[in-house]
C-alpha cells in the first residue's frame, strides 16, 4: 500500500493499522484502543479523511479505510 508508506506520522500508521484490523471504528474507540489522546485521533482522522484514506459511514462517527486509495503522484 504506497498510501501508507507516505504517511509521516507513526500515529496516521497506528490509525491506518487498526482499521484494516478491525474494519471500522468509532474515533473514541479507536483512541481507547490505542491508548491514545482523543484530540489526537480526532486531528489524525481529519488528516486521513483530507488525504483521501479514510471515510466516515454515512448517518455514524464510524471510521472506515477507502477501498481504493488515490496515488498523489498520478494526481500531479
Amino acid at each position: 500500500m504506497q498510501a501508507f508508506e507516505r504517511l509521516d506520522s507513526d500515529t496516521s500508521k497506528l490509525v491506518v493499522l487498526y482499521l484494516q484490523r478491525v474494519g471500522d471504528a468509532t474515533p473514541d474507540r479507536i483512541a481507547e484502543r490505542l491508548r491514545l489522546p482523543l484530540l489526537t485521533v480526532l486531528a489524525t482522522v481529519r488528516y486521513l479523511d483530507e488525504e483521501g484514506l479514510v471515510r466516515r459511514l454515512s448517518g455514524s462517527d464510524r471510521i472506515v479505510l477507502v477501498e481504493s486509495i488515490p496515488d498523489r503522484r498520478q494526481l500531479v
